[in-house]
């Protein structure tokens, strides 16, 4: 049996008041698939994802939505990305944003055998990097 300390009471109140201070001033809450994470920018729905080009093997430009261009860096080769036709963006920690690397991966089949190459970093285009972008390298 566990004994109670003034000490652990206060910490416990403490916890409890911050946790419904943060509920009370958050507002009404939306649901996950349409809401984006507060204060995440660089975040985007994977269901959102309406084309990719890989302009080598170790970079891919996804379009999310109708406007924004992601970047995402890999950190390993992965093999004939430049042709294919077919890949997917998964999350790696099931949640349906993506909002760092460590949470996406591209997944691919050659020869029937699953690939999957780590993402190492995620860059959202700004206009000016988007009209920059060489036009063969757009999604």
């Amino acid at each position: 049996m566990l004994k109670s300390s003034p000490a652990w009471a206060a910490r416990y109140a403490v916890t409890a008041a911050a946790v419904l201070t943060t509920l009370a001033t958050a507002g009404p809450a939306a649901g996950p698939a349409t809401a984006q994470p507060r204060g995440q920018e660089q975040c985007f729905a994977v269901r959102n994802i309406n084309g990719f080009n890989a302009p080598n093997d170790r970079t891919l430009y996804v379009r999310v939505g109708v406007n924004d261009i992601y970047r995402l860096d890999l950190m390993i080769d992965c093999e004939g990305l430049t042709f294919r036709q077919r890949l997917g963006l998964q999350s790696t920690v099931g949640d349906p944003w993506i909002c760092e690397p460590i949470q996406a991966q591209i997944v691919y089949r050659d020869a029937g055998i699953a690939n999957r190459c780590p993402v190492s970093a995620i860059h959202k285009l700004t206009p000016d990097e988007v009209a920059a972008l060489p036009r063969r390298d757009r999604p």
